[in-house]
């Protein structure tokens, strides 16, 4: 028997199977369709746990999936510790999702940086509007300004800001694949949600505290908020949970 020829038939048909086997992996992890196919499962069985516990979704689910990056951001001296500021004059309005509205108290209020706010209008309270600051098209849920209203009329308000720290995007352009909100929805349902809860509204933005140090950071999360106007952050790289009580 010629063994130096069967040595090379062996090492041959090894190297083959090596090949095939990380053609398999890459397919599994990588391929468009597996992909697809494992979202469509993950959609099936988030609505099956979700019927399964009566929880009701009002919105529709996000299917978006994008690429983003950790911020660093740092708080402006004379936003830190924000008081509520009382209008000399206040400033009655018709709709807050008037743009002639909204420019009439940037120029009555002495707010800053007004434009670089957006409403959030999934926020429940009548006396009080709530704006988040705006990075990338998504809110930074911590960074807000708050207009406090009576018989019409904007009263007063209470600001933060921040400033996303230059070269962030240049070090990370591209970020990190988030977790789909069916992911996200599906784990509060499993460990965190009683039977029966109604689901309000789902968004995508960034999360963190603020401290009176230099520099931090804000992390992508989904905010999925309950009918009783509960938030839940959802971690969009791991998927821990957060609860806190919304202001």
């Amino acid at each position: 028997m010629d063994w130096r020829r069967a040595k090379s038939i062996l090492i041959f048909a090894f190297l083959c199977l090596n090949l095939i086997l990380a053609y398999q992996l890459w397919e599994d992890r990588f391929s468009p369709a597996a992909s697809d196919q494992e979202a469509a499962d993950l959609e099936a069985d988030t609505r099956k746990l979700l019927e399964s516990k009566s929880i009701r979704v009002i919105p529709e689910i996000p299917r978006e999936t994008p690429k983003l990056p950790i911020i660093n951001v740092s708080l402006r001296e004379e936003f830190r510790n924000p008081q509520v500021t009382r209008l000399s004059q206040p400033i009655r309005y018709i709709s807050m999702l008037n743009r002639s509205t909204l420019k009439e108290i940037e120029n009555k209020s002495g707010l800053r940086h007004f434009d670089a706010y957006r409403l959030d209008t999934s926020y429940g309270r009548k006396d009080v509007f709530l704006f988040h600051q705006i990075y990338r098209d998504l809110p930074m849920f911590d960074v807000t300004i708050q207009l406090f209203s009576e018989n019409g009329e904007i009263t007063g308000y209470k600001q933060t800001y921040v400033e996303v720290k230059s070269g962030v995007e240049a070090a990370d352009k591209s970020g990190q694949r988030i977790i789909s909100a069916y992911a996200a929805v599906r784990s509060l349902a499993e460990n965190y949600l009683p039977e029966g809860a109604v689901i309000t509204d789902i968004r995508l933005g960034y999360h963190g505290q603020l401290y009176d140090s230099e520099e931090q950071s804000f992390v992508p999360n989904w905010r999925i908020t309950l009918s009783n106007r509960e938030p839940y952050y959802v971690h969009a790289f791991t998927g821990a949970v957060e609860t806190t009580v919304q202001p």
